[in-house]
This record gives structure tokens, C-alpha cells and sequence, in this order.
């Protein structure tokens, strides 16, 4: 099985409890998930697997290179010292690579998508950044080095990112003793919130030793209850904005600096670091979302009708995005590139919808329109018969006529977004 298959098949095994953890809360008449936003982390997972068959693809050819050419132990595969020599790196080196994630601005614009979720449930565990494997790799690269197989690497990745995924709930609470050796939910949990005494603590994955060791360690207080997302309020369901919004934001900052070197020290300092000549007057930094006391999150209500289309055009964005996944390296340089923009162009329209923008719904024509024409053109550039391609063009002849049919609903909520806007802006 390679890399890509092994992805693919393991995608079930994480969206599983999703489902679980969403019928045990309708259930239970507590709802563990809000729609909106358990959308956005699913559609952010897939792109982060769709991500993942390119780049963690070539990644792992590149840790293999070094393995073979210049590890500087041999490390029998099949020997139980060796997997527990790479369960203590692999663990050590994450928390190097998530504080580094924290610490250094350029780092935190990948790792931020991840935050920026206001909901702590497994669907925040999948909302993962596409592009967080181009940052992270390089710290694992000693680990090929130490004489750690690719195989042995690949199963230990696993075993962490399993115990990752685990510790995003809020049902469990601290565990006493366990609190001092493990990273717990609680711990978590604190990881995630905005509170200040919160802010950068605990980033280890599974052994809480490296946090106590180096002294980013911070329990679960009584008196704080966590309060979870950014200080500074994505306030979008758009992938797009949760990926590139603080990089836009960083490059703002950087422009607005007078000296050459506090340009460029923007990139590299920690997130909240203020040159000493930034000119703040062309610079006024995000809006900062409150006291976590009086934080409220992100959620615009949305008209039925559009609420039931956006659900609509979820599951075919997702099974679009989980098939260009698999056959990717089998289509043409040109059909892989006007399938991934047709993937990424409906990723923007989805969230523009749900965030209520007032163009949202001419995207979506324009897109529907885009699927219409391409799609027949991508049958002829792989060499399918045209006719086979007819069925596809039933969804955005079917989505359209729903648009047409539903286009006041579209405005409402449109409408009720913008006063929602203004009502927090007052």
C-alpha cells in the first residue's frame, strides 16, 4: 500500500468518530457540532489530504534519500528498541516543530488554520492547514539520519497522530497523576484557548515531559475556563481566509515598517512582536476579538433553502476533492490543473456562501457555468468519449435551476449577514 492509499483508506478512520461523536450529541439534545462549522473542518481535511498525496508523497522520498545515504546508524527495522528510540524522537522533535509553529510569524501563518476553529471536537482535530506538511518535514529529516527506517517513521506517524486526534474533546476531564506524563484533553484544551494565561503552553503530542522540561507546561485553571479560537476572530467559513488571512495581515505589518530590517524580522519574530518602525498610522493590526469572558463566536444564520444547498454542494466538493485525489497522478498536466482550480474555486464559493457575502451567489453561478464548460473539455483531454461526460452536467444544470429558485433566500441571508456585521461593529 503506498502513501496515497494509505491516506485514502485511513480518511474513514478519522471522520468515524465525527459521525459518532454528532448522533451521540443530537441524541443526547446537546449538540456537539454547529453545521457551519463542522462543514469548513471537513472541507479543510480533505484539502489537507489532497495536499498531503503531493507533498508528503515527495517528503518522504526525500527522508528516504537520507536514510539510505546518510544515516549514520543502522537501526534494525524489526527491533523493539528501535521503534521505541523513534517514538521518544519523533515525539521530541514534534514539540520543537509545534513551538517553532508558535514562535516564528512565517510558521504560525501555515499553522494558524488550525486555531482559528472556535469549536473544540474532533472536527477541529481534522481542520488541518494543506500546506503544514511544507513546514513541518524538516524537522523529522534527523530522524532518517538517527537510522530510523522510512517504515518504522511511517508507523510511529501514525501511533502520534492517532493520540493527537484523540485529545480534541472537551468530555474529558483533567486526570490527575496522568497530567505530570501524558498531553491530555486538558491539556488540549488549554493549547487552544485565547485566554492569556493560555497563550503558547503545552505543545507536546503525546509525552508531557518536554513541555514540563522546558517550561511551557500550563494546566487547566478553575477559574478560566477555556475559551477557544484566536484573539483575533476569523470570523469567516471561507478555507481560503482561514489559510492565507494572516499572511495577508503579515505582509500588511512588514509594507508598514520604515527599516529594511524589521521588514524582514516581521517574518521571523513571534506573531505579537512590534517593530520598533512600524509606522502605525498605515498599520492598525486585526481587530482584537474581546476579553474571552465576553468572546462570541462566529455564526451567521442562514436561511434554510441555502443552509440545504451548501450541504448540497459540500458532498459533491467532497467527493470532487476525494477523487482528484486518487487519480491524480494518472491524469495530464492540464486536465490535473483546470480539476484542481474547478476543486479550489468551489472551495472559495462554498465558504463565500456560508459566510452570507453578498456576491456569493453570482460565484456559484459563474462556477456552475465553469463546470458546464469544462467539464466536457476535461472528458476530450483524457480521451473520453464525450457522451459520458453528459451526466455530469445534470449537477450544475440541477444546482442552478435550485439557485434561480431559491435566489431571495440567497439575499435574505446576504441581508441578515451584513446587519449582523454592523450590530458587532456597533
Amino acid at each position: 500500500m503506498d502513501l496515497k492509499e494509505q491516506l485514502l483508506y485511513g480518511l474513514p478512520v478519522f471522520l468515524a468518530p465525527i459521525l459518532i461523536e454528532l448522533v451521540v450529541g443530537l441524541l443526547r439534545r446537546k449538540p456537539a457540532y454547529r453545521l457551519n462549522d463542522l462543514l469548513t473542518n471537513v472541507t479543510m481535511s480533505l484539502l489537507t489530504v489532497l495536499g498531503s498525496v503531493v507533498i508528503a508523497g515527495a517528503t518522504f522520498v526525500f527522508y528516504g534519500y537520507v536514510y539510505k545515504h546518510h544515516a549514520l546508524f543502522s537501526l534494525a527495522k524489526d527491533s523493539a528498541w528501535t521503534w521505541v528510540v523513534a517514538f521518544f524522537a519523533y515525539d521530541f522533535f514534534y514539540y520543537w516543530a509545534h513551538r517553532m509553529h508558535h514562535t516564528m510569524a512565517w510558521m504560525w501563518g501555515v499553522h494558524v488554520a488550525h486555531h482559528s476553529g472556535e469549536d473544540m471536537n474532533f472536527g477541529l482535530a481534522v481542520r488541518q492547514s494543506a500546506l503544514g506538511e511544507l513546514t513541518t518535514w524538516p524537522f523529522f529529516v534527523p530522524m532518517a539520519l538517527l537510522g530510523i527506517a522510512p517504515e518504522v517513521f511511517l508507523g510511529i506517524t501514525g501511533i502520534q497522530l492517532i493520540f493527537q486526534y484523540a485529545i480534541h474533546n472537551t468530555y474529558v476531564p483533567p486526570l490527575g497523576w496522568l497530567e505530570y506524563v501524558l498531553v491530555t484533553p486538558s491539556q488540549h484544551r488549554v493549547h487552544h484557548s485565547r485566554n492569556t494565561p493560555y497563550i503558547d503552553k503545552n505543545y507536546g503530542n503525546i509525552l508531557v515531559v518536554w513541555d514540563l522540561l522546558f517550561r511551557t507546561y500550563q494546566p487547566e485553571l478553575k477559574d478560566q475556563p477555556p475559551v477557544y479560537g484566536l484573539r483575533s476572530s476569523l470570523r469567516s467559513w471561507n478555507p481560503f481566509t482561514a489559510h492565507f488571512h494572516y499572511f495577508v495581515e503579515l505582509f500588511q505589518k512588514s509594507a508598514a515598517c520604515a527599516r529594511l530590517a524589521d521588514k524582514v524580522l516581521c517574518f521571523i519574530k513571534g506573531p505579537d512582536w512590534n517593530p520598533p518602525s512600524l509606522r502605525q498610522e498605515r498599520f492598525t493590526g486585526p481587530p482584537d476579538g474581546g476579553p474571552s469572558a465576553t468572546f462570541q463566536k462566529y455564526d451567521p444564520r442562514l436561511p434554510l433553502p441555502v443552509t440545504a444547498y451548501c450541504v448540497t454542494q459540500f458532498f459533491s466538493l467532497a467527493a470532487s476533492i476525494l477523487l482528484l485525489a486518487w487519480y491524480l497522478d494518472t491524469l495530464s498536466p492540464g486536465a490535473r490543473a483546470v480539476t484542481l482550480g474547478l476543486v479550489l474555486f468551489g472551495t472559495w464559493s462554498l465558504g463565500a456562501l456560508m459566510d452570507s457575502r453578498a456576491f456569493a451567489w453570482r460565484q456559484e453561478f459563474a462556477r456552475l457555468a465553469g463546470i458546464a464548460l469544462l467539464g466536457p473539455a476535461l472528458a476530450l483531454m483524457e480521451g473520453v468519449p464525450l457522451v459520458s461526460a453528459l451526466p455530469i452536467l445534470l449537477h450544475p444544470a440541477l444546482s442552478a435551476a435550485w439557485l434561480l429558485r431559491f435566489r431571495a433566500a440567497f439575499h435574505e441571508g446576504a441581508d441578515t449577514s451584513t446587519r449582523g456585521s454592523s450590530a458587532l461593529a456597533a
